[in-house]
């Protein structure tokens, strides 16, 4: 077989395995959404309207997704990259859920986590 088909060959078995390893991490993230951990947060204090009740929440919204994402056993890769991912995906869901545009606007790279969503 000449190097030009063993290389193509070869391309697009790393491709194949890239989009089926990508289908997996979406389905699995997707499911782990549903399964997300959740504590209410009140609000009603706040005029989320304005910058600094928007600042306030947000803050109680980090605060929340970080207890209720946390784990206090093996401090391993694989663990710490749930609890990141937990605590990411949670604070999405819930800025998403309040829908204030003084919210979103303190989520860093918001447009691009409320997007995938």
């Amino acid at each position: 077989m000449n190097n030009t088909i063993r290389n193509t060959l070869g391309a697009a078995s790393f491709f194949l395995c890239g989009a089926l390893a990508l289908s997996a991490l979406e389905a699995s993230a997707r499911a782990a959404d549903a399964g997300l951990p959740k504590q209410r947060v009140s609000y009603a204090d706040l005029d989320i309207s304005k910058p600094a009740g928007a600042k306030v929440l947000y803050n109680r919204i980090v605060a929340a997704a970080k207890q209720v994402c946390s784990f206090d056993g093996y401090k391993d890769l694989g663990t710490m990259h749930w609890v990141q991912v937990c605590t990411d995906r949670a604070i999405d869901n819930a800025v998403r859920d309040v829908d204030s545009p003084a919210l979103s606007a303190l989520r860093p790279g918001n447009a691009t986590h409320l997007a995938s969503n």
